[in-house]
């Protein structure tokens, strides 16, 4: 059976015969006719043979080599009731279509083997090749009709089952001495049928065998689910092509008459739906999953293996099937099954790839190649090529290509075409539709998919240009994946929609120092969307380069759309954990370098159309400083925007920085070097400034020192300006440059200047009357005087205020008087101006405590004055210095009885848990109040009971702080603390001698935990009030015919200012009711956090915070600008719009936990938060963490 089987395997052929219309190739008439020649002798030689077999022919062999006889032994039934007998009739009644009715096809139910092969039209036949290795070798025969491919044991079996051979030789023959009437085919005679419509690929065999052959895959015989395979041997490679093309010319003509058979039964299409949703979510808008079966090729296989695997042909196996899901291709292997199988049972080996990570595509429609290779390959990993074949060979490419244009719509037609290699396929024309953003969110779903990441969060910016900007907002307590990352570029290049793109805040660390050497695919972009082509050398530079090189360059340059990209806070150094982690200055430079010498190669080359940069927080290194004034110096360079502080520059950089700055002259607006190390010499900084022409916004705060008497302005210069922020901080300011800056005040050039920081630059009280003097009265400016010296000409600085000569918003933080008469002085004058809205006295104090006097001074002004709606009269208080007004301030507060115009009101740290009863009543008799900020005052739980039953008065406060995150989280934990200890302290020293520790613990958890609940019960309260208030206020804005008028003011330019500037819950509130009526662009993954809770700081534990209101704290976006450190920080004023969280304490940390970490035990801690203790200063000392800051200085027991 064995040497049958072999037999079965060997092929000889040695011409191909084909059925044209009218004519007949001579050496194949001649073949034939010697074979009709000499049937007769050939027949009696076997019988003979088979009748004096030797003693070496055993029984089975002589039946085998029977059951391969002519048809006269079909003729005559078998009656052998051997089992090989037995076999022989069930194989003729199954496989024979020529002999009585056959059963169902291979891979489909429809009968379509019932056609008897003498009503086929026969297309090709043909011997095969015959194997050398057997004795007596015949070769078996090949006939492709239109229905079938069979394959003969020899051509006499061939003719007998197709009549048609015999007439098509018997037309061309000259003479015919005998004919044989057509009979029919014996079913051993038959060894491989294989229906047309049931072909999965043919293809010529792959190798390094030299063999001839042709590969065919074809589904099993229905009901199996199932492919089988044959491989078809020839003598010359030129019959196998004439072969194979005729095999592809009938499946396609098979394929045409039945276009709707699906050889997929329902249970695998079920299953394989159920992998690509499980593999990529589901994606609203998708389109329908394509399944098409596919033949997978194996090479590198020795001839004994090729021996082996061809000895399993027309035996089930695995199939395969190629699946294009949304975003990713899917390779599904199902073992061998049956249709019948539930979907979860079949045992399927799934293999997913990107579709957008697609590196090569190679295929052939010229030559009707069935055969395609595909290679995908994803950053930082190995190619993965996939070698396949399929009948559906062009669907697959057409299903591709689109696929491809629909997630990389933007993406230019060159670059498909180096991807996809189809010879004969001319380039096509694919449009796509329906592509908001440039189809960034299909693309970014694509790309995260294939990284197998989650999708990061973005929006859309539209208030400030170039509009619209993308921007990548950051995750809270961690940072995107390298993956993410680079899912977020792919996605973006060649996006011409955007027209600025934005990191800011957000880590692209993870990228730095990587590299990823790809030849193929998208790892750099050579060409823009419009056809412009980097050099060889560029391309050669980038093809060493980082890869967030090679994406910075992409960014840039493939789209040509992009004017801004703004790097603000990319190194990771947003915290001070990681600021003090990657200190090392040389690294930041090198990752600070991968982001600027992509783009400058690209401004060098005039191939970049970006104008505005920001490097805000990156170290930069003095090469590349260098680097960068060279290039500003260029002609065809035009930098309209130029942000570069923190950047850490020294003396030696920011000279050359600002040397270089002067070839930007007629197009910069917008430059900003401030927070700098160095200090660049006062000629060259005068001498740039003076060649400025178009400059609108100018913070050079620190950047040099007046070295004389000499203006730092050019009065010609500075008037040709159209300023609209000016920071001048850390500069002591001359005389000269005071005079220059009041003179341009005055100008019609200046009407657009809404911001002036002269914060740090030594300028008196007479300086500033002489400057709002000049800006006159009301000015719809933001002015910054923090940290000067108003002391001296207090009195021609109060004059002016008094007569209305300020800005409507006004910041002088952080001064200390010397004589308490100058504070009272500034706050009469003050309480009669009739032009400041928002104030910030915060950090201001004098020598010694306040007096009654400046008290009493406080109190009238908060009573009288009803102009100022936002005020900030917080106190400072550091490890190293203090400003507060006193113990005694509190009282002061109860001017606020009478306000009925300030609406906003920050109170941080001014020591009112001393008498928590003046705040109490001012909060209860106001009515005007819509905010309320009173962090860093320590409040216990007795002062907050006693705030809440005075808050239940007021209807009109939305908003109310008492505690930051970390101070909430300290304060719960130290009070629980107590609750543990308090007992065990109480007790006399004999007494605890007999008593147990286990009573003691007994005692001590139930009122822990009870002092837990009291404080949750507090924090309960406090939003419920809070919630009432807000629902109050919009139930009574709709009947209220005055609140759209007050909603247009709230909604308007001035409002929006104002809470941006005073920051913290002004902020908050006017955002809160904005969104009431405006909906942001967001990113489909991103949700909305509702109000009442407080966005966690990342990580597992972000579900766990939903039971703290956002009112009782201050969340990120209700810090304030000009007080966010006031309390809680050493800086006297930090400019940040978020203050940093503390990593160290959590709210879920403070509530459920009471361990104390890396805390030395205290014997002298007070338990005071019982109702005995209302009022009264409780001074005592709290235990620290290592390494934290002090959030104020605080009075140890026993102090003198």
């Amino acid at each position: 059976m064995n040497l049958d089987r072999r037999k079965w395997r060997s092929s000889s052929g040695l011409a191909i015969a084909q059925l044209p219309p009218g004519q007949y190739d001579g050496p194949d008439k001649k073949l034939s006719s010697e074979s009709a020649e000499g049937k007769v002798p050939r027949v009696l030689t076997r019988a003979l043979r088979s009748l004096s077999s030797s003693s070496m022919d055993s029984t089975a062999s002589s039946l085998l080599r029977s059951s391969s006889s002519t048809r006269r032994l079909q003729m005559t039934p078998s009656t052998s009731g051997s089992i090989i007998g037995r076999l022989h009739r069930r194989v003729s009644r199954r496989s024979n279509p020529a002999s009585g009715p056959s059963s169902d096809p291979p891979g489909s139910p429809v009968v379509n083997g019932s056609q008897p092969f003498s009503t086929m039209d026969v297309i090709q036949y043909g011997p095969l090749k015959a194997d050398i290795s057997l004795l007596k070798a015949r070769s078996e025969y090949l006939v492709l009709s239109d229905q079938c491919l069979i394959k003969f044991v020899n051509g006499e079996a061939a003719r007998s089952a197709f009549p048609q051979l015999t007439r098509a030789q018997a037309q061309v023959r000259d003479s015919s001495p005998c004919r044989h009437a057509p009979g029919r085919s014996g079913a051993s005679d038959v060894r491989l049928q294989i229906p047309l419509h049931a072909i999965v690929a043919a293809f010529d065999e792959d190798g390094s065998s030299g063999r001839s052959a042709i590969e065919v895959w074809w589904f099993s015989q229905w009901p199996r689910l199932g492919y089988c395979k044959a491989h078809l041997h020839f003598s010359l490679s030129r019959e196998r092509d004439d072969w194979l093309a005729s095999i592809h010319r009938a499946c396609r003509a098979r394929l045409r008459k039945s276009p709707g058979i699906s050889h997929i039964p329902e249970n695998l299409k079920t299953r394989i739906n159920h992998i690509v949703r499980a593999t990529e979510g589901s994606i609203d808008g998708a389109p329908q999953n394509l399944m098409f079966p596919v033949a997978r090729r194996v090479f590198g296989m020795t001839q004994k293996a090729l021996a082996a695997d061809e000895s399993h042909d027309n035996s089930d196996s695995s199939s395969f099937y190629l699946v294009l899901g949304p975003c990713m291709c899917h390779l599904i292997e199902v073992l061998k099954a049956d249709r019948s199988t539930l979907p979860g049972d079949l045992r399927v080996k799934a293999t997913s790839y990107g579709t957008v990570t697609l590196t090569r595509f190679k295929a052939s429609v010229a030559s009707h190649e069935q055969r395609f290779i595909m290679c995908f390959r994803s950053p930082f990993g190995p190619e993965s090529r996939l070698d396949l074949a399929s009948v559906q060979y062009r669907r697959i490419i057409e299903a591709l290509t689109k696929a491809d244009r629909i997630l990389k719509p933007m993406w230019p037609q060159h670059f498909q075409q180096g991807i996809f290699d189809i010879k004969g396929l001319p380039p096509p024309l694919q449009l796509t539709s329906g592509n908001d953003l440039g189809g960034l969110r299909r693309s970014l779903q694509a790309y995260c998919a294939a990284y197998q990441v989650r999708v990061p969060q973005w929006t859309i910016e539209w208030s400030t240009p170039p509009q619209p900007a993308f921007r990548l907002l950051p995750l809270e307590g961690e940072s995107y994946s390298s993956l993410q990352l680079l899912a977020v570029f792919r996605a973006l290049r060649f996006n011409s929609f955007f027209k600025a793109i934005s990191f800011r805040d957000v880590d692209l660390s993870p990228l730095t120092g990587k590299n990823d050497c790809s030849q193929y695919g998208d790892a750099v972009a050579y060409r823009s969307l419009n056809g412009l082509s980097i050099s060889e050398d560029h391309h050669q530079v980038l093809l060493h380069a980082p890869i967030l090189g090679q994406e910075m360059h992409a960014l840039t340059f493939a789209s040509e759309s992009i004017r801004s990209i703004d790097l603000t806070n990319v190194l990771g150094l947003q915290t001070a954990d990681r600021r003090q982690s990657r200190c090392d200055l040389s690294s930041l430079r090198t990752m600070s370098s991968e982001l600027l010498r992509p783009m400058l190669l690209l401004w060098r080359e005039q191939l970049c159309v970006c104008h505005s940069l920001s490097l805000s927080g990156s170290p930069l290194a003095l090469a590349d400083v260098d680097e960068l004034a060279n290039t500003l110096v260029l002609d065809h360079v035009h930098f309209k925007k130029l942000d570069l502080p923190r950047c850490a520059l020294g003396d030696a950089g920011l000279s050359k920085l600002w040397t270089g700055l002067a070839g930007q002259a007629e197009s910069l607006e917008w430059l900003d070097t401030s927070e700098n190390h160095g200090v660049a010499r006062f000629e060259i900084v005068q001498r740039t400034l003076r060649q400025l022409r178009r400059i609108t916004k100018l913070n050079i705060a620190g950047n040099t020192r007046i070295t004389s008497d000499e203006s730092l302005f050019d009065k010609t210069s500075i008037g040709s300006w159209a300023l609209r922020d000016l920071d001048l901080s850390g500069i002591a300011l001359n005389d000269d440059t005071i005079d220059v800056l009041a003179a341009y005040l005055g100008t019609e050039q200046s009407q657009g200047l809404g911001v002036m920081r002269l914060n740090s630059c030594g300028i008196t009280g007479r300086q500033i009357s002489r400057l709002f003097r000049a800006m006159g009265q009301a000015r719809r400016m933001a002015v910054h005087l923090n940290a000067n010296r108003p002391d001296e000409g207090i009195d021609d600085l109060c004059r002016a205020v008094a007569c209305g000569f300020a800005p409507w918003s006004l910041f002088m933080q952080m001064v200390e008087f010397a004589l308490e008469t100058n504070f009272i002085k500034l706050l009469r004058a003050l309480t009669v101006n009739k032009s400041i809205e928002c104030l910030s006295l915060a950090g201001m104090a004098m020598a010694d405590a306040a007096s009654s006097t400046a008290c009493q001074a406080i109190a009238d002004f908060l009573s009288t004055n009803n102009k100022v709606r936002f005020l900030d009269i917080s106190g400072y208080d550091s490890k190293l210095d203090e400003g507060r007004l006193g113990m005694g301030f509190s009282r002061a507060l109860s001017g606020m009885k009478f306000n009925t115009r300030i609406e906003h009101l920050r109170v941080r740290s001014q020591m009112l848990n001393a008498n928590i009863g003046d705040l109490a009543e001012a909060v209860s008799a106001n009515k005007t109040l819509h905010t309320l900020d009173c962090e860093g005052n320590d409040f216990n739980l007795s002062n907050m009971r006693h705030l809440i039953k005075h808050l239940e008065d007021n209807c009109t406060i939305r908003q109310f702080s008492a505690f930051s995150d970390p101070e909430l989280s300290r304060t719960i934990r130290k009070s629980m603390y107590a609750a543990g200890t308090a007992l065990p302290v109480r007790r006399s020293s004999m007494m605890l001698r007999f008593r147990h520790e286990k009573p003691q613990n007994g005692t001590g958890m139930p009122l822990v935990q009870e002092l837990k609940d009291e404080w949750d019960g507090v924090v309960a309260d406090l939003e419920r009030l809070l919630r009432n208030n807000r629902e109050a206020f919009a139930k009574n804005g709709d009947d209220d015919a005055d609140f759209a008028s007050h909603a247009q003011w709230r909604d308007s330019d001035a409002e929006c200012d104002f809470s941006s500037a005073f920051g913290g819950l002004a902020r908050k509130e006017f955002e809160f009711w904005r969104a009431k009526g405006f909906r942001g662009s967001t990113s489909p993954q991103r949700r909305p956090v509702p109000e009442s809770i407080t966005p966690a700081a990342g990580g597992d534990g972000a579900g766990e915070v939903g039971g703290r209101p956002s009112s009782t704290v201050s969340s990120d976006v209700g810090i304030s600008p000009s007080t966010d450190g006031a309390s809680m920080a050493d800086m006297p004023s930090p400019l940040e719009l978020e203050s940093p969280t503390d990593g160290e304490f959590g709210l879920e940390k403070g509530l459920n936990t009471i361990t104390v970490i890396d805390e030395a035990p205290y014997s002298n801690w007070t338990f005071c938060e019982g109702y005995d203790v209302d009022d009264g200063l409780q001074m005592k000392s709290y235990p620290r963490h290592v390494g934290a800051t002090p959030s104020r200085i605080e009075e140890e027991e026993g102090a003198a």
